[in-house]
């Protein structure tokens, strides 16, 4: 599938890196055991969020190396309350699952039990797919001891209108680049939050909807097939060749 070639690009350990980074370590602002300084969450601006976000980060990566080998639930702890603080689960998830999870679908269903399994799945799916974010790219992040990461200087041209562009630039083994470019949008409390990440090109939406679609067909529409199988790497879920 075509998600899945172009995901090929970062594949594999160095793929859970970059991704590891861009979901885990740059959505917003994370409640962290350290309190931020006292500036309100309003008054910062996209790029500051990502600016104190990977810092924030870069010291939890730091202090893991200590206890990891030995108690790495803690670690795996620390990533959850970043995402669960900074992360719609359940709208992130829905996207995911696209038709299947719709308003459309949903009306369409006849019964009080149909329409109670499809609300069913849509929260089993949200707590997958958040356990599989949290433990991949939790151990992605430990592989990113010491490497280096720039945001790119905001430009009037990524500052106006509703929706801002933040530009990162990760450095990787060999001093390898990886251009990061995330969407970033007020929410109704004046809050920024990440709306979408797009790595090398390749837009991570786009990638987990067109997996969950793929999946779908494998499973010959049965969406709890696909949830009892599914992970957050698509190359861990690729269909082989011939299979049907």
């Amino acid at each position: 599938m075509l998600a899945f070639s172009r995901f090929s690009v970062v594949r594999g350990a160095q793929a859970q890196l970059m991704l590891a980074v861009a979901i885990c370590g740059l959505l917003s602002l994370p409640a962290m055991a350290e309190p931020p300084k006292p500036v309100a969450v309003q008054s910062l601006t996209a790029h500051k969020v990502v600016e104190n976000t990977t810092q924030r980060v870069m010291t939890i990566i730091t202090e893991a190396q200590s206890y990891y080998d030995s108690d790495p639930q803690r670690f795996f702890s620390e990533i959850d309350i970043i995402l669960a603080d900074v992360v719609d689960f359940d709208s992130f998830s829905r996207g995911v699952m696209g038709p299947y999870a719709s308003k459309a679908m949903y009306m369409q269903l006849a019964t009080a039990d149909e329409k109670k399994d499809f609300k069913a799945r849509m929260t089993r799916f949200s707590s997958t797919f958040r356990d599989g974010l949290v433990q991949t790219y939790a151990k992605g992040l430990l592989a990113f001891n010491g490497n280096r990461i720039d945001v790119l200087p905001a430009t009037a041209e990524r500052t106006e209108g509703a929706s801002v562009g933040v530009t990162q630039h990760i450095y990787g083994e060999a001093e390898k680049r990886y251009e990061v470019q995330y969407t970033m949008r007020k929410n109704s409390a004046g809050e920024w939050k990440l709306r979408n990440v797009t790595i090398e090109a390749i837009n991570l939406g786009k990638v987990y909807q067109g997996q969950f679609s793929s999946a779908v067909k494998l499973y010959q529409g049965d969406i709890d097939k696909v949830i009892d199988n599914w992970s957050v790497d698509p190359s861990a879920s690729e269909p082989e060749a011939g299979a049907g």
